[in-house]
């Protein structure tokens, strides 16, 4: 098949306006808020919710235009990502998860998007990238054999991308990890979601038994050089030149902050009718005032500090330009920092709540145990981007 035949296949779609979009996303938060127990109680993302984002044409933000997509700059995706976690940090989360699978797409053999999109434009990928299963080369392919936990998402997904190692390579591990995507019917699904926070995202065990996998849909991960990927030849817009972990590093972490900025508008709400036992106004309270007013000033710091690396990543990506070694590095660490420094502004305000804060049919309790799910992601884990950046900086690369 031809070029011009393929794109013949994309679906003519119109594109919205980036505010717009963002838009439709904060006039889903009040809905979104009013399913939040409901996804903590079934521990998943309940169907009619993900159609609401769908309808607002949300899930398309990262998706290749061809195929149906918006192809928009990571800004927007941040901004979108941002509302919907201030209405449901599971939905934030788990949107943030699978639109970055959506944009793995784009760097995969074309045939990969057709068995994807081709009949459902709205089709969705779960994942993780665990290296936790081991394919054995066959013919045509590979046989892949795992178990993977937290598939975030993965009850509202028709595919997953799963990574493991292939029986007979050598080297470092990060050298010899795959991305296999793999089709539900050949994915179970293994019900271990039992959390303390974010139990929304659903984020359960894939099982996969001796599933076979073609070659097309399997390529290194992680993704260093678009360039050297199949999906080069037909997604060479800005987006597809925007590197993949540090936009990853953000699909992961940013979620956090759209639950302080709830919590900080829910601990308004909470505190402006509350007195002590002594009668005396919780509103009055310097400690109550000061810790409100930090969560502000750090939520307002970190949402800017987003939307500059997101806009940053694209204008490098437009012009074509990579980052520099010490620029990618700090976009991860300050990804990476931002659900620790949530929780901590998160935390002064549990403290200056009171014994009724700790309460789960209120929302400060609920939106503080998923900022801190949220830092046990090992993707989050600051140790390993500081301690390369200062190396950088000190002129001690190993």
């Amino acid at each position: 098949m031809k070029a011009n035949d393929i794109e013949a296949l994309a679906p003519s779609v119109a594109i919205p306006a980036p505010e717009e979009l963002i838009a439709r996303a904060e006039a889903l938060i009040p809905y979104l808020r009013e399913q939040a127990d409901r996804h903590r109680q079934e521990r998943r993302l309940l169907p009619e919710a993900i159609a609401k984002v769908r309808e607002a044409g949300l899930f398309r933000v990262l998706q290749p235009r061809r195929w149906g997509g918006y192809e928009m700059s990571p800004a927007v995706f941040g901004e979108v990502q941002n509302r919907l976690a201030r209405g449901d940090t599971s939905m934030g989360f788990a949107y943030g998860v699978m639109m970055v699978h959506s944009f793995h797409v784009g760097f995969y053999d074309d045939r990969v998007a057709r068995e994807v999109w081709g009949e459902d434009p709205d089709a969705l990928i779960a994942s993780p990238y665990i290296p936790a299963g081991r394919a054995v080369k066959v013919e045509g392919g590979y046989r892949l054999s795992g178990r993977w936990p937290f598939s975030t998402g993965c009850d509202n997904c028709d595919w997953n991308f799963l990574s493991g190692t292939i029986e007979g390579e050598e080297g470092p591990l990060l050298t010899r990890m795959h991305a296999f995507l793999v089709p539900r019917a050949d994915a179970a699904i293994v019900d271990s979601w039992h959390v303390m926070g974010l139990q929304g995202t659903g984020s359960k065990d894939i099982e996969v038994k001796d599933a076979f996998v073609p070659d097309y849909r399997v390529e290194r991960f992680p993704i260093t050089d678009p360039a050297a990927c199949p999906g080069y030849a037909h997604n060479d817009g800005p987006l597809f030149h925007v590197p993949f972990l540090p936009l990853f590093f953000r699909a992961v972490s940013s979620a956090a902050l759209g639950a302080l900025e709830a919590m900080i508008e829910q601990f308004c709400a909470y505190t402006a009718g509350r007195y002590t036992v002594l009668s005396e106004q919780v509103a009055r309270d310097p400690a109550v005032q000061i810790a409100l007013a930090q969560a502000r000033a750090g939520a307002e710091e970190m949402h800017a500090t987003l939307l500059r690396d997101l806009e940053s990543m694209y204008e490098a990506a437009q012009a074509r330009t990579p980052l520099a070694p010490d620029r990618f590095t700090m976009l991860m660490l300050q990804s990476t920092n931002v659900p620790h420094r949530c929780e901590q502004l998160a935390l002064g305000l549990m403290r200056a709540a009171g014994a009724n804060g700790i309460r789960l049919d209120r929302a400060l309790a609920p939106l503080f145990s998923d900022i801190l799910v949220i830092g046990q992601h090992s993707s989050n884990n600051p140790k390993m981007p500081a301690s390369n950046l200062g190396k950088m900086m000190l002129n001690v690369m190993d």
